[in-house]
């Protein structure tokens, strides 16, 4: 009776919880997993430093989504600010990369003056439990219901980089007293850095349609993603001052008149041109050796293509050398992706279609190489055993830490409910409630290290 009790709770829940399937690259085998579904169109994911996904949800709220479980925690809800319609909302976020000292958050969104759609950036301070607005760094930016970016990035000098979109004012992108279509430098208490190449202004780059993704790889290339009209949609190098050619230019200089603008302004021109359109969004750089595939290539997701493109570069950076695509049509339109310390990767995935807003079509999926083991990680686990797994009902949870080690035990069901608490010592046999099915186990141990797993009871 356990035994069928176990696998109808398998049957029920491994397709809502899990969605398990796997794919086979050349030697890696990848495994995919639903963490999280039913959001309202997930904009922004990023990994946080207590090892939880951070996510921007358009209509304007920002949760901590536990990676194992699914659980999260609403940390911030101004969607009453707010103004999402079409592409607006809620978009690009950041965190501090010195969270631990310096607890703030960035956050661009679009808002009404008046009768007018505008854009901000927005400093927060994160007190633990929630998000606390700061500073407003930038206002009063030109925005639309389409073409308002945007994505940030912070350089390794603490300054920010933020994406505007054009703002369907095409002629501003060209515009250095124009804050719309341009690549923009912000100290991090929002003024202009004095060495911008502009003074007194924020324009780092010019000539932009719609740019939605931005990365820093660690060769110290910096890379955008984007939007082109129905031909041209880009990947391009950044360099300061570079002007990439928009309205006047779409994608490479290859016409008479493109060739005469491109040489009057010295456009840069893109890594790479896709016509017909793709729909690029955001770019992250992965380098984990967990899917050698991967390693040391840059990833984009694309919403009309509904798959991942992953690049292959010479030694410099500035020069591709391959283009594979990757899950076409296997999760729907993906917007935004974000990678683990253990080089696990996360996709947001933004429904089958352009217009659909149907918040259960709308999830973050994990995909893993559960075949591979780290010596460097398996070294320095504090966690030396943890069993049996499976085990029966009835029986004893065994859990050895390392000498000294400490730390906290919790038990969630697959609705990321707490199921068992305990305080833990070197040694430990845990009392294991009268539960049967999949749960998950956390761990959190010194300095607020978490470490994580699957248990199975039967």
């Amino acid at each position: 009776m356990q035994r069928f009790l176990l696998i109808l709770i398998l049957c029920i829940c491994g397709p809502l919880v899990y969605s398990q399937q796997t794919y086979t690259l050349d030697s890696t085998v990848l495994t995919s997993r639903v963490v999280k579904g039913s959001l309202d169109i997930p904009w922004e994911i990023t990994w946080g430093p207590d090892d939880h996904i951070w996510a921007t949800e358009r209509f304007g709220r920002v949760s901590r989504i536990n990676p194992s479980t699914g659980a999260h925690d609403v940390i911030l809800d101004i969607s009453s600010d707010v103004y999402m319609q079409s592409e607006t909302g809620m978009l690009g976020m950041v965190l501090h990369p010195d969270f631990e000292n310096s607890p703030e958050v960035f956050i661009v969104y679009t808002y009404l003056s008046g009768s007018d759609i505008k854009v901000r950036l927005v400093k927060f301070n994160y007190n633990g439990t929630n998000l606390i607005a700061s500073d407003t760094l930038i206002n009063n930016i030109k925005g639309f219901t389409t073409h308002v970016g945007s994505r940030l990035i912070i350089l390794p000098d603490t300054t920010l980089l933020m994406t505007t979109g054009d703002a369907q004012d095409r002629p501003a992108s060209q515009d250095t007293n124009a804050l719309t279509g341009k690549i923009l430098r912000i100290n991090l208490d929002g003024s202009i850095p004095k060495d911008n190449p502009i003074p007194g202004s924020y324009v780092y780059s010019l000539g932009h349609r719609n740019a939605q993704g931005l990365c820093l790889a660690p060769n110290g290339m910096l890379y955008s993603s984007e939007h082109g009209p129905r031909n041209d949609d880009e990947l391009n190098l950044i360099a300061m001052k570079g002007n990439y050619g928009w309205p006047s230019v779409m994608g490479y200089c290859d016409s008479p008149p493109e060739d005469a603008f491109c040489a009057a302004n010295n456009v840069v021109e893109p890594l790479v041109a896709w016509t017909p359109t793709i729909a690029p969004s955001d770019i992250i750089w992965y380098s984990h050796k967990s899917i050698p595939e991967f390693k040391d290539k840059l990833f984009l997701t694309l919403l009309k293509d509904k798959s991942l493109i992953v690049f292959g570069f010479n030694g410099v950076g500035d020069s591709l050398i391959s283009e594979d695509k990757y899950f076409k049509d296997e999760f729907g339109r993906l917007r935004d992706v974000c990678i683990s310390p253990s080089g696990k990767i996360y996709l947001a995935t933004s429904g089958e279609t352009w217009s659909n807003t149907d918040p259960f079509t709308h999830s973050i999926i994990e995909l893993s190489n559960e075949n591979y083991v780290s010596i460097e990680e398996t070294s320095t686990r504090e966690i030396i055993n943890i069993g049996p797994n499976p085990i029966e009902v009835g029986e004893k949870l065994n859990l050895e830490l390392r000498n000294g080690a400490k730390g906290h035990f919790t038990l969630y069901d697959i609705y990321g409910r707490v199921v068992l608490k305990k305080d833990l010592e070197s040694l430990n046999s845990i009392e294991m409630p009268a539960i049967v099915g999949v749960y998950f186990w956390e761990v959190e141990l010194s300095k607020g290290r978490i470490e994580k797993g699957k248990l199975l009871v039967k």
